[in-house]
C-alpha cells in the first residue's frame, strides 16, 4: 500500500528494515548522492529531495551517509583525479 509525504513527494511505500532508504522528517524518500568537492571528495550523502530547492517547502534533511575521510587519502584522491582529466583533455585534443 502506498503513503503520501507531508510534500507532496512521489514516495511509493515506505521500508522500515534496515537496508531501506532513508525518509526526510516529512516521510518522503530521501535521494543518495556522492559529493565532488575537494573536502569531501567521493563522501555519500543523504538528502531530502527538497534540499536547497528555494521554490518547495523543505526540511533541511541531510545525512552524511560515510565518514570523513583521512587528510592522506583526500590528498591522494584529488591528485588522482587531476591525473584523470590531464589525462581526458589530452585525449579530446587529439
Amino acid at each position: 500500500m502506498g503513503f503520501k509525504c507531508q510534500l507532496g513527494c512521489p514516495a511509493r511505500r515506505r521500508i522500515d528494515a534496515p537496508t531501506s532508504i532513508l525518509v526526510c522528517y516529512f516521510g518522503c524518500p530521501t535521494i543518495l548522492r556522492t559529493s565532488w568537492s575537494n573536502e569531501n571528495l567521493g563522501r555519500r550523502f543523504s538528502k531530502c529531495q527538497n534540499y536547497g530547492n528555494r521554490r518547495r517547502r523543505c526540511c533541511h534533511f541531510f545525512y552524511w551517509f560515510d565518514q570523513p575521510m583521512a587528510p592522506h587519502a583526500k590528498v591522494v584522491l584529488v591528485g588522482l583525479l587531476r591525473k584523470v582529466r590531464n589525462f581526458e583533455n589530452e585525449k579530446r585534443k587529439e
